[in-house]
């Protein structure tokens, strides 16, 4: 093959690769992901007042993984796309002997909405009522839920608070 004939052949490709992709095939940089759950933690003193628990840790339920929870007083938690529910374990005073767990269920109805090929589709959910269990019985040092905004479509606000 000679370097004309192969310079045609490899223009005819990338014209080929490059005008078949369609604008559905790509997912834009502004498109979101599925959104997290914000939670504040609200004193029970005072529930105007947002307060930091002591040495307090998150794991999801089933794993060893702990999420990274700064000294916040709000966290952002991860749902499931597939499920109507996640289960966490709020830990207050982490790896010390008095250390207390709370195992929460948050519970949501899921509606996912189709974007494109590229993307796929997203989930947005909705806070049922109660919006939140305490599987676990005993010295629970968590009191309440307070649903601050029932429909998760971004992260920009808090959707629950968690009363401590």
């Amino acid at each position: 093959m000679n370097k004309l004939s192969f310079k045609i052949f490899l223009s005819l490709i990338f014209f080929v690769i490059f005008f078949s992709c369609e604008r559905d095939d790509i997912c834009l940089v502004d498109v979101t992901e599925s959104p997290d759950l914000i939670v504040l933690m609200l004193d029970k003193e005072n529930t105007n007042n947002r307060k930091t628990p002591d040495n307090f840790s998150i794991r999801a339920l089933g794993t060893q993984n702990i999420l990274n929870v700064r000294a916040t007083d709000s966290i952002a938690l991860p749902l499931k796309i597939k499920d109507n529910n996640v289960q966490f374990e709020f830990i207050l005073n982490f790896e010390s002997n008095n250390e207390n767990i709370d195992t929460l269920q948050i519970n949501y109805q899921r509606f996912d909405t189709y974007i494109n090929v590229g993307c796929g589709y997203r989930s947005n959910y909705i806070l049922e009522s109660p919006p939140g269990i305490i599987l676990n019985s005993g010295d629970n040092w968590i009191k309440g839920f307070v649903i601050l905004k029932d429909t998760i479509s971004d992260e920009t606000n808090a959707h629950l608070a968690i009363i401590h």
